[in-house]
């Protein structure tokens, strides 16, 4: 989705209007992400920035919110957490029919294989090692000294099990297997008070790590909100039990490429995080985070079926709805045994 040079124009006059100058550039996409795009910018002395915008067309309510992207950078950035800086948003749809904000570029890699096949066996160790303790770090922020306008309700990760498996089983569409785990961690969920910045993607693609293999930036916070700090945990700690070549799964692979352990990992997050994790309840939100995953792949593969899939990739990603189903199966049935660490 290119941005045209109507649009361009438009962006180009806003930007001056706030002493903001750009080059002549069209602006240059970047990502395979399905949610906003997002375009690399230069300015008149050809410095880089990104702009995100919301997609073009008829949006869901409450979806793309970029102005909550927005409060999210600008309240990190006070902290002087890994994030871009926020520059400008523009919410008046007048301008190019939908929202968009530029916030500072980042110059560092992504990478999207877990095993980081490029990378020598001590850069993969602080890599991971990094993204366990930036995650500590975010969560170890206080929200009310945060100036992040977010709702404080408790009981998030229960509202967001609503939304997933409800998106996907309605109208008759049943599955038995889902349907007993989804009953399972709604009677079984303890009462859970501790509410922090949850990410709500966290994973290793969403962060900008630098030449000393740490976190330079964490990027993509459309997902944010204030939740419990397993949603975030749990997301990322899957990855131990999902076998490699599903999705982001590193399976019983992790020593073999130098990769750090679940309880490594868990380790380095409760440090920078200054609180000890219960794993029981980590377990549950595991339970959570694999039907989470498995809602998400189901919703793809509709809107394949549908004709409207918003990636060329999302076939490749659908495949993988049954392995995930298949790991949530063994991770209920070994429960309350713990599933992460020994």
């Amino acid at each position: 989705m290119a941005i045209d040079n109507y649009e361009f124009q438009n962006i180009k006059s806003f930007l001056k209007k706030n002493n903001f100058i750009l080059s002549n550039d069209l602006p240059r996409k970047v990502g395979n992400g399905q949610s906003n795009p997002t375009y690399i910018l230069t300015d008149n002395e050809n410095k880089k920035f990104i702009l995100r915008t919301q997609p073009k067309g008829d949006l869901v309510r409450g979806a793309h919110r970029l102005d909550r992207e927005f409060h999210v950078l600008r309240g990190l950035s006070n902290q002087k957490f890994s994030v871009p800086k926020p520059i400008l948003i523009c919410d008046d749809k007048s301008t190019i029919g939908r929202d968009f904000y530029i916030m500072d570029f980042i110059d560092g890699d992504i990478y999207e294989d877990p095993f980081l096949p490029d990378n020598k066996p001590k850069e993969r160790k602080k890599i991971y090692e990094s993204l366990a303790n930036t995650l500590g770090q975010l969560h170890s922020y206080n929200i009310n000294e945060l100036d992040i306008p977010f709702k404080k309700n408790n009981g998030f990760m229960i509202r967001n099990l609503n939304i997933w498996y409800n998106q996907i089983f309605h109208d008759g569409y049943q599955d038995k297997d889902i349907s007993k785990i989804y009953d399972f961690i709604i009677k079984n969920t303890p009462e859970n008070n501790n509410l922090c910045l949850i990410h709500g993607d966290y994973k290793l693609d969403n962060l900008v790590i630098g030449s000393n293999s740490k976190c330079l930036a964490v990027l993509d916070w459309e997902l944010s909100a204030f939740g419990e700090p397993e949603v975030d945990l749990s997301f990322q700690m899957i990855n131990w039990l999902i076998p490699r070549g599903v999705l982001y799964g590193i399976g019983l692979e992790w020593e073999s490429y130098h990769i750090p352990s679940a309880e490594d990992f868990l380790n380095s997050y409760e440090k920078t995080y200054g609180k000890m994790v219960n794993i029981e309840l980590l377990n549950i939100y595991c339970l959570f985070s694999l039907i989470k995953l498995y809602c998400i792949l189901k919703g793809i593969e509709n809107r394949i079926k549908a004709g409207n899939a918003a990636s060329a990739e999302a076939s490749d990603k659908v495949k993988d709805a049954l392995g995930i189903k298949d790991v949530l199966m063994l991770a209920y049935q070994d429960y309350p045994n713990n599933m992460i660490v020994s």
